[in-house]
């Protein structure tokens, strides 16, 4: 028996038939679309962009050039400054999403035509190319057999169809049809979540903002937010460092106040990873710091400057070549805990400097706040007047969050379909000839293969 083309492509499965490419279209347009519509392309775009995603993880978005130092010509050229706004980032973006949506059109019209008309009849050449198949001779009359077939195969779960030719009877027998659904709708799955994406990339908004305890700030005077619709004010209630016991911080909690024209609407503590949500923006604890308003003075200059400086900075004293390194506060200072705060309440706090003299370090003092410290035997003075500790919240809006959101139902969705409800389909032939028979019997899926070589191997021993 001699097969046409068209019979050996409808012997394959469904993906196979969906995957295999006519070898008469070589025009551009049927080259590009299965270009595009390539599964090799997909995959080989989801390692680019994930590899670029976590390079964009490991290097600093969006940070000053002090930041980067000597590489941020190289990082700001190739576009690792603001990655996902770059166009190289953005064009991947744009072929992955063309990839999915070309793949779920050339999928869904012949998903469609395996779902709602299933081919019954088979050729016998067919039959025996399948995954499991075999033949049987019985001595029962055609109908016998098929009424077999019939029962056997629903007593498994499987639909059963049938059409009838002069002396034969074909017979389909499928479970699990609406798993065939299931790679389309992972398709679309992600190609919503890319679309929430882009979404967030284009319209979302970021600001920080560093607040003092018991400071109030309006959300439109959020830097970097631009031009928001959100009308309300956050207020700074309190502000902790939570240490462990061998002195190390554990965590940064800020207590936030949303007011909504002077009225309290909502109060929470805030830290990392657990932010206050309010009309579509969250607020995060992001980082923290202290301002310290410093007064230097020196002989030379007794009216002296006033500064305003955090942990870490060097402050030269004017007039003389002096300066002095605010090196750390510590809030409960005891000279026999060294560095580490003896508890983390401000019962004796202290600024610890380093005192220098051009680039040579002259001495060590832990200076009381609010009074002036003497530098150097008198040659000039310096007084940490306070410490004022203040919050760093990053504010965020993303309308794309809750597209992202339906996009991971209809993946879920969609691998559910796939892994739990694979398609089993079989395809049976009966001939019958002078009250005798025989039948022709085979099958394949295209997922879990285990589980449907275990029904095949039962239907056969019934049959």
């Amino acid at each position: 028996m001699v097969q046409s083309n068209a019979d050996l492509k409808a012997s394959k499965s469904p993906e196979e038939q969906l995957n295999q490419q006519d070898p008469d279209k070589d025009g551009f347009v049927d080259k590009a679309w299965n270009f595009f519509s390539s599964m090799k392309l997909g995959l080989f775009l989801l390692l680019i962009i994930a590899a670029a995603s976590i390079a964009g993880t490991i290097i600093p978005q969006n940070g000053s050039p002090q930041e980067y130092g000597s590489l941020y010509s190289l990082y700001n050229t190739l576009g690792l400054v603001d990655m996902y706004h770059s166009w190289w980032f953005q064009t991947l973006l744009f072929l992955l999403a063309m990839n999915l949506f070309i793949c779920s059109v050339n999928r869904a019209s012949s998903l469609w035509r395996v779902f709602s008309n299933p081919r019954i009849k088979r050729a016998d050449g067919e039959i025996s190319r399948m995954d499991h198949s075999f033949h049987a001779d019985k001595a029962i009359s055609e109908e016998g057999v098929v009424q077999q077939v019939k029962d056997a195969c629903r007593d498994k779960g499987y639909r059963v169809f049938t059409e009838q030719e002069p002396g034969r009877t074909f017979l389909y027998a499928e479970k699990g049809r609406f798993g065939i659904w299931g790679s389309l709708i992972s398709h679309i799955g992600l190609l919503v979540i890319l679309i929430g994406a882009v979404i967030g990339i284009y319209a979302g908004q970021e600001g920080q903002m560093p607040a003092e305890v018991h400071s109030t700030f309006h959300i439109r005077d959020v830097q970097g937010l631009g031009t928001v619709d959100g009308d309300f004010d956050v207020r700074v209630d309190d502000f902790k460092t939570v240490y462990r016991p061998d002195g190390s911080i554990q965590a940064w909690i800020s207590r936030l106040t949303i007011l909504d024209k002077g009225q309290e609407i909502l109060t929470k503590d805030i830290e990392v990873n657990h932010p206050l949500e309010f009309r579509g923006f969250k607020i995060y604890q992001s980082f923290y710091g202290a301002n310290i308003p410093t007064k230097v003075t020196s002989k030379e200059i007794p009216q002296g400057y006033d500064f305003t400086i955090n942990e870490g900075d060097f402050i030269p004293v004017p007039g003389t070549n002096l300066g002095v390194l605010a090196y750390k506060y510590v809030p409960d200072f005891d000279p026999q805990y060294g560095l580490q705060s003896k508890s983390d309440q401000p019962n004796n706090p202290r600024m610890v400097y380093v005192l220098y003299r051009g680039k040579e370090q002259i001495g060590v003092g832990a200076a009381e706040l609010g009074k002036a410290e003497v530098l150097a035997g008198g040659e000039g003075q310096i007084t940490f007047q306070r410490y004022a500790p203040y919050t760093g919240l990053t504010i965020r809006r993303d309308p794309g969050v809750a597209i992202v959101w339906l996009g991971c139902a209809v993946l879920l969705i969609g691998l559910g379909l796939s892994f739990y409800m694979p398609h089993r389909r079989i395809w049976a032939i009966v001939e019958g000839n002078n009250g005798k028979s025989s039948l022709s019997f085979g099958g394949f899926a295209q997922k879990n293969k285990i589980a449907f070589e275990q029904d095949f191997t039962q239907l056969r021993d019934k049959l």
